[in-house]
């Protein structure tokens, strides 16, 4: 009698075979990296069996992406991964410049808890028990209350799914997870940077950091987005014409061929 196939939670569907095969990591290499931090441990259903998540998969996929395309040692990837604070070192002065920020960072009220109940908030909001659960997987309301910072995040995710981004078509919450991992890479640039070159930060130059240069960085990476796709899209169907698959003449005006 043939043993049946063991399965894993639905949470976490892999074995380790799985990421090696999906992610060309070895199995030493992956055990290394959660031994290191880079990576969350398995899902334990047993004492030796463990089971891997589609985020196990995603940070093996950012790893990758970061040792090939910036040639970062693994200290940097783990910092822009996890964004972690513990890797930098701040002077008497620039611990001043960060408590100044906190105490500005207070009054902006995102972090204001709006709910001690987040289960009962979304389903007001109309969030199904998987997109619950997936939102909380990501950190949202993970200290058992809502924020104002949560309920915004969840609204936009709603308008996303509003306009087309349906669970019909393989989206959740989940899909979010890029996101963050941008923002935490941002953050630990920006926390290097901030360690190399400021030793000192007035009242008013901190005020100004949080109103004027955290937005315009904001309003950077969305003009910088928004241009990047649509250089992609050019692209496509100009090599698509090349290649003679779509009919007519380029959808690129004449002002930005000659730019």
């Amino acid at each position: 009698m043939s043993r049946k196939k063991a399965e894993g939670p639905a949470e976490a569907p892999y074995r380790i075979k799985d990421l090696v095969e999906a992610s060309g990591f070895s199995r030493e290499t992956i055990r290394f990296y959660i031994h290191q931090g880079l990576l969350p441990p398995p899902v334990k259903t047993s004492l030796n069996m463990g089971w891997y998540t589609d985020r196990h998969l995603e940070l093996l996929s950012l790893i990758r992406k970061l040792q090939n395309e910036r040639f970062l040692p693994l200290k940097a990837i783990k910092s822009l991964i996890q964004g972690a604070t513990e890797e930098f070192e701040f002077s008497e002065q620039q611990t001043e410049v960060l408590g100044e920020l906190r105490r500005l960072l207070v009054t902006d009220h995102r972090d204001l808890v709006v709910s001690e109940d987040p289960s009962k908030l979304a389903q007001e909001m109309g969030l199904s028990r998987r997109e619950q659960k997936e939102l909380r997987a990501l950190g949202f309301a993970e200290s058992g209350v809502a924020t104002f910072s949560d309920v915004e995040v969840t609204r936009v995710w709603l308008q996303m799914k509003e306009a087309g981004l349906t669970e019909e078509r393989g989206f959740s919450p989940r899909d979010l997870g890029y996101i963050i991992d941008l923002v935490e890479s941002a953050v630990a640039c920006e926390l290097e940077i901030f360690q190399r070159r400021i030793d000192h930060m007035s009242t008013t130059e901190a005020r100004k950091l949080l109103d004027v240069v955290i937005p315009s960085i904001n309003s950077i990476f969305s003009i910088l987005h928004e241009r990047r796709l649509n250089a992609y899209v050019q692209a496509y169907f100009e090599n698509a014409l090349k290649r003679k698959k779509v009919p007519g003449k380029s959808t690129i005006p004449d002002e930005q061929r000659a730019a």
